[in-house]
């Protein structure tokens, strides 16, 4: 069987209700590649410093770890689909606010509010997912997903940035990286649609009955802090560099933004490549040695871009460590997903997604400040350290266990 039938099997095997949800991932997607080719050079071209624009970056990240934290309670007063239309419909109007109104007091509470908004539909992927599945097809499913939202980021950002080149012919700099971001948030009306076909509070019942606020301190054991910890430090290390990919490549290479956007496009084939790869993989190789493999493998292209030495170098290096970082994602979520029982994983989630953004918005503060006051290439070496880190916590909670040791 090919890794494309394959793929395709997952889907079509997954019903209505995983197909729609998908479909809301992919768009999701396509608004988060704007946001990731465009909204650093966007904000460069509007004049802003590397520390102001850190700043925007970071504001919205940590909405994220706010939106996570109460993401939860939402979802049991007003019903996960109710939450997730108010999450959609907020972030199109505060991603058309912190992009149309340079006013920065303004653009830090939109930034902010979209964050926050954006987290609802992160918590509860996982657990929908997991819902839907079990332990043969799990990684299936969450890498059938992941591949979507992937391919998403890829057509984007190959896309956004000709598109902003064109636009720029028309009305400049500014005009063409505003009008992609404004059109990818006109976009996410196709989810709102999308969640008018889906009975989320159904599938997530369990969770709303069994989900109250003593249930974050019973959760807590050895296991889910240390991966608690291991998100936190990846978070931390992406922080430093993932959101500042478009503008470094453009430093570095003083190019144009359809040369950022192919890059970075580029990159993305590679992840979804490498989340085609992921159900395979995982099954030869064990759920836990594939996760670990993948990260190590990842670091030394991490290292190379932090020695630019042109084009098509810097492309095969964020290739391979896009692809090898994240094709492990899918693997990870299911396990941790096994931490805890059926009915707190909804809560499992909001944890997991409140560390990891809590930690990024951190590190995108951190590296706006530090990529300003000392080298575009220092924060690199800073998240190879945190990488390693987190590879040696992801063996202390699964590569000890039986449970998860042969878990294919």
């Amino acid at each position: 069987m090919s890794i494309f039938t394959e793929f395709f099997d997952i889907i079509h095997y997954s019903g209505k209700n995983v197909q729609r949800f998908m479909l809301c991932v992919f768009v999701n997607g396509l608004v988060s590649s704007a946001l990731s080719v465009m909204l650093g050079i966007y904000y460069t071209n509007i004049g802003l410093s590397e520390l102001v624009i850190g700043n925007l970056l970071s504001v919205r990240t940590f909405g994220n770890s706010i939106g996570a934290f109460f993401a939860i309670f939402l979802v049991q007063s007003f019903g996960t689909k109710r939450s997730l239309y108010t999450s959609f419909s907020t972030m199109i109007i505060s991603g058309l606010c912190f992009t149309n109104i340079t006013v920065l007091p303004v653009m830090q509470a939109a930034s902010f509010l979209f964050g926050v908004s954006q987290a609802i539909f992160l918590v509860v992927q996982a657990p929908f997912y997991k819902k839907h599945s079990d332990d043969r097809n799990v990684v299936g499913v969450f890498s059938a997903s992941f591949v979507l939202s992937n391919v998403a980021m890829f057509s984007g950002s190959f896309l956004f940035g000709i598109f902003s080149d064109i636009f720029a012919s028309f009305g400049g700099l500014v005009f063409g990286s505003k009008m992609v971001l404004n059109i990818s948030f006109i976009l996410l009306i196709i989810n709102l649609v999308a969640l008018s076909k889906i009975d989320f509070d159904l599938e997530l019942n369990n969770s709303r009955k069994g989900s109250k606020f003593k249930d974050y301190l019973s959760i807590l054991n050895r296991d889910s802090v240390l991966y608690m910890v291991k998100t936190a430090l990846i978070g931390l290390g992406a922080g430093l560099i993932v959101p500042f990919f478009s503008v470094y490549i453009k430093h570095s290479l003083n190019t144009t933004d359809s040369v950022v956007g192919s890059i970075m496009a580029f990159a993305q084939f590679g992840t979804v490549l490498g989340g085609l790869l992921t159900p395979i993989l995982s099954r030869r190789l064990g759920r836990v040695k594939f996760v670990l493999i993948c990260q190590l493998m990842s670091i030394p292209f991490l290292i190379s871009i932090s020695f630019p030495q042109g084009a098509f170098i810097m492309a095969i290096s964020f290739f391979f460590r896009n692809s090898l970082m994240n094709m492990a994602n899918p693997v990870l979520q299911s396990m941790a997903m096994d931490l805890v029982e059926e009915k707190h994983r909804t809560v499992m989630s909001s944890l997991f997604t409140l560390c990891d953004n809590l930690l990024r918005a951190v590190g995108t503060q951190a590296g706006g400040i530090i990529m300003m006051m000392v080298s575009y290439n220092t924060p690199y070496y800073i998240t190879v350290v945190l990488y390693l880190l987190s590879a040696v916590l992801i063996y202390m909670v699964f590569g000890r266990n039986e449970k998860y040791k042969n878990l294919r």
